[in-house]
C-alpha cells in the first residue's frame, strides 16, 4: 500500500486506547484489552508522537526533515512506511 499524494495531506487519527510503551530497548505500540501490538524503532516511535491528529503525514515529514536535514532523503519513506503500517493494523485512519 503506497500513501497517495492526496492520502499524504490527510490528517493521521491515531485509534483511542492504544499506548506506546518503551521497556529496554523495545519500543511497542499496543492496545490493553486488544490483543493487537506493533514493535517501532526509535523513528517509528517518534512518528507515533507527532501524530496528534492535528498534522497529516506531509506535516510530519517537514517536522522531521526541519530536525533532522542531513537526513532528509530517507525521511519521507520512512515516515510513509510508519503511517502505512498504522494504517494496515487498524492503528490509525486518515481523516480530511
Amino acid at each position: 500500500m503506497k500513501m497517495s499524494s492526496e492520502d499524504m495531506q490527510k490528517k493521521i487519527i491515531l485509534e483511542p486506547n492504544y499506548l506506546l510503551e518503551r521497556i529496554a530497548n523495545e519500543i511497542t505500540v499496543y492496545h490493553p484489552t486488544l490483543t493487537t501490538s506493533l514493535y517501532l524503532n526509535e523513528t517509528g516511535a517518534l512518528i507515533w508522537e507527532l501524530c496528534n491528529g492535528q498534522r497529516s503525514t506531509a506535516d510530519i515529514i517537514d517536522i522531521l526533515t526541519a530536525s533532522y536535514q542531513e537526513n532528509s532523503q530517507q525521511i519521507a519513506g520512512d515516515v510513509a512506511n510508519v503511517i502505512t503500517l498504522l494504517l494496515k493494523n487498524n492503528i490509525a485512519t486518515l481523516q480530511e
